[in-house]
């Protein structure tokens, strides 16, 4: 029997590949086999064989130039990652096409599901099941994702008894060395909860992550030990290296002084106060929560009421790469589509380890050591969040009628050396990070002689369009629904964007730092702060169309679309933002509509609209609750966290240190009466005036004629950015009816769902 399916599998490829005109075609199925034909009647199980087939087929004298392989309908278990050759799929090779049957949903899924479950705490609802040697930082149940045992405000406060105490090296020396220190505690009896007021009882210890949200950014730093006073009333809360120094980079500094920027120790931008903790069995108090123990392999969850788990489907992502396709500089993976697949429950393990997650900006973080400590806010090299699916130097892959959810990364990542690629008529939703990044973050500087060192394969021609993307960020609130870095022409359009914690779209990256001219778009930075470069790669971008609603959800100081850093050589290819809608922004959050934030230079845009975004406030967190036993410091020098929560901030334009060289042209603005002048509350003023000894207590102006909003006035060599901003034709309305029904329907998915 084994000979004869041997001979009628080498009998099937040769008869494919030599004999039959059109496309060889595989057929797979969850319930096939391996050791079948591979036809549509005798299907193989897994596209990992499938693989193995296609390399036999193209081993033939005579190779098809095309190859479908057709998944029929049901749930692909990926136990390990589906690696893409280009050794096997190249620009010389055959077009593969990974296709849905007709009438199939097939998915492809880096889960187990767990069952098997037993009440463990009858009055607190909650089970537990073995999962063997699994772990996760995601659980999904009935499909809805479920939330790791956390912390939670109470009263609206963060919790109390809690204080960051980073210890910062030398502010003379030049890189940061490790940052001592660690997270003060004292057991608040009554101001928080009886099951985790006191760490020294919380199981498992290492296993809890501190976190902190605050302003654009996010970190979750894990715990190495507690240490415990004698009395077991307070100790120290011992974090995870290189996590706690990364996340402590950023000093603060003493502003409206003459020695503005000048460093003092970790501040508004370090982890100056605990949000909530994240990750223990102590936590577990509200219904959806979950813990996976270690040491006994136990996966605890809080049902809710009425809840029947052992009819609930509850699925655990293990895998975090579903598919790799990673080519080379001189031989990319091409030619590849992928159509009416979708692509489920993946996670993302490396924020559980020891650099945790230190967020940047836009998924992308600090690892590892050696990074400088600094009073701008930002480091120079960071790290990206992966891919679910994952694609490096590769041209001609195409992504159509696709669906991803419930990822634990970025959805879909395309890195250095991705051209003429095409991610069209997906459906994003339930994403921990980004659902697209296209293109990286880093420049190579000029080397000695002054030439370019070799630069980087920087994507180009590229098109995400026509995309539906929900709920992004779901655990990574600093990232935008699609990141797009160093890349040329560039096409975003008619993509439906909704529910993002931060920005929509997010473009550039740098601040003007990386750029030819090394302006410093940041503050406190000074010109070439970073190094020197050739000129940027960006040039000929778009960003057309496409609908954003519900952004801002969870973190402020950002936008419906976003762009830093210089987008073009001058305003011939310049980045175009074309006939985008934005509306419904949430109403607290401060930031601009079209955010054209630190050395953001040749921009057009033309034709845009915004209604429904009025201006929001600063927010640095929650604030202690009264009786806290260690009260937090001022996250700035003199300012505390009450009154820089009533700062007015953003508009529907505008930027901190923008270069300039921008156009606006036909665009329509939800200016309102607030959109030139606001008028700050009295106790924000009179601490302002205090501290710049100015009396006269009239409003202070951060708004151009035209709506600007510059938060960060800047001028150099008599020089005062932003330069040439013009506008022609833009339009003042109060309402949507006042927006020409052409944009609106025009702006979005073409074909609504």
């Amino acid at each position: 029997m084994a000979f004869l399916k041997t001979f009628m599998l080498s009998a099937s490829i040769l008869l494919l590949s030599g004999f039959m005109a059109g496309p060889v075609a595989f057929w797979v199925s969850p319930d096939g086999s391996d050791t079948s034909v591979g036809s549509k009647q005798d299907p193989f199980n897994t596209l990992h064989h499938t693989i193995k087939e296609i390399e036999k087929c193209l081993d033939q004298p005579d190779k098809p130039q095309n190859i479908v392989v057709y998944l029929k309908d049901g749930v692909y278990r990926f136990e390990t990652t589906l690696e893409l050759s280009s050794t096997l799929f190249n620009q010389g090779g055959p077009s593969v096409i990974f296709r849905a049957a007709a009438n199939s949903r097939p998915v492809i899924s880096g889960a187990v599901q767990v069952q098997n479950w037993s009440l463990h705490d009858k009055e607190q609802n909650i089970y537990k099941a073995n999962i063997g040697n699994h772990y996760s930082r995601q659980l999904y149940v009935n499909g809805q994702r479920a939330t790791r045992a956390r912390t939670e405000l109470v009263d609206g406060h963060i919790p109390a008894g809690f204080l960051p105490s980073p210890i910062a090296p030398n502010p003379g020396g030049k890189k940061a060395q490790t940052v001592s220190g660690s997270i003060e505690y004292v057991v608040a009896d009554g101001l928080n909860p009886s099951q985790w007021v006191d760490p020294s009882r919380w199981v498992n210890p290492e296993d809890v992550e501190a976190v902190i949200e605050t302003q654009w950014r996010m970190m979750s730093v894990p715990v190495a030990s507690i240490k415990t006073s004698k009395d077991k009333m307070s100790g120290q809360i011992i974090m995870e290296q290189p996590a706690w120094t990364n996340a402590n980079l950023y000093l603060s500094t003493k502003p409206f002084s003459a020695k503005a920027c000048t460093p003092d120790k970790p501040g508004i931008w370090s982890f100056w106060q605990v949000t909530r903790f994240e990750n223990t069995y102590n936590f577990i108090d509200e219904a959806g929560e979950w813990y996976i123990d270690k040491t006994n392999q136990t996966l605890y969850y809080k049902a809710y009421g009425g809840q029947d788990m052992a009819a609930a489907v509850v699925e655990l992502p293990v895998l975090e790469t579903l598919i790799l396709g990673h080519g080379s500089p001189s031989q990319p993976l091409a030619n590849i589509t992928f159509d009416g697949i979708t692509f489920a429950y993946a996670t993302w393990m490396a924020p559980s380890g020891p650099n945790g997650y230190v967020s940047d900006q836009s998924g992308f973080h600090v690892t590892g050591t050696g990074h400088p400590y600094n009073v701008t806010g930002h480091v120079q090299k960071v790290t990206r969040t992966p891919g679910n699916l994952s694609f490096k130097y590769v041209q001609n892959i195409i992504f159509e009628n696709n669906s991803f959810q419930h990822l634990g990364g970025v959805a879909l990542d395309f890195d250095i050396g991705s051209h003429y690629n095409q991610i069209t008529n997906n459906r994003f939703i339930d994403i921990s990070s980004s659902a697209v990044q296209l293109g990286g973050v880093a420049r190579n500087p000029l080397g000695p002689d002054g030439g370019p060192v070799q630069q980087p394969d920087h994507p180009k021609q590229n098109t995400i369009s026509n995309n539906v993307i929900h709920y992004t960020g779901q655990d990574y609130v600093d990232s935008a629904g699609i990141f797009v870095g160093f890349t040329s022409f560039t096409d975003i359009s008619h993509n439906t964007i909704s529910h993002v914690p931060w920005s929509g779209i997010a473009i550039g990256w740098g601040w003007g730092l990386l750029d030819e001219s090394g302006f410093p778009g940041i503050s406190c930075a000074t010109s070439k702060h970073w190094g020197s470069y050739p000129p940027t790669p960006n040039s000929h971008n778009k960003i057309r169309f496409n609908r954003i609603s519900n952004f801002l959800e969870n973190r402020w100081d950002g936008g419906a679309i976003y762009s830093t850093g210089q987008q073009g050589q001058s305003m011939d290819d310049p980045l175009i933002i074309e006939g985008n809608l934005a509306y419904n922004k949430r109403k607290e959050s401060g930031g601009n509509v079209f955010y054209t934030d630190g050395g953001s230079r040749f921009v057009k845009l033309i034709g845009n609209a915004s209604y429904d975004n009025p201006i929001g406030k600063m927010n640095m967190g929650p604030t202690p609750r009264e009786g806290n036993p260690l009260p937090y410091p001022d996250p700035v020098p003199g300012i505390s966290a009450e009154i820089i929560n009533k700062i007015h901030y953003g508009g529907q334009i505008g930027g901190c240190r923008t270069y300039g060289d921008i156009h606006y042209e036909d665009n329509y603005w939800d200016c309102g009466l607030k959109c030139h002048l606001i008028e700050f509350e009295m106790d924000f003023l009179s601490v302002i005036f205090d501290l710049i000894d100015v009396e006269a207590k009239a409003p202070l102006m951060l708004y151009s004629k035209q709506g600007f909003y510059n938060i960060c006035p800047y001028g150099c060599d008599g020089i005062d950015y932003p330069t040439n901003l013009s506008y022609s034709g833009n339009h003042h309305i109060f309402a949507e009816s006042e927006i020409p029904k052409a944009l609106m329907n025009e702006a979005g998915v073409k074909n609504q769902e």
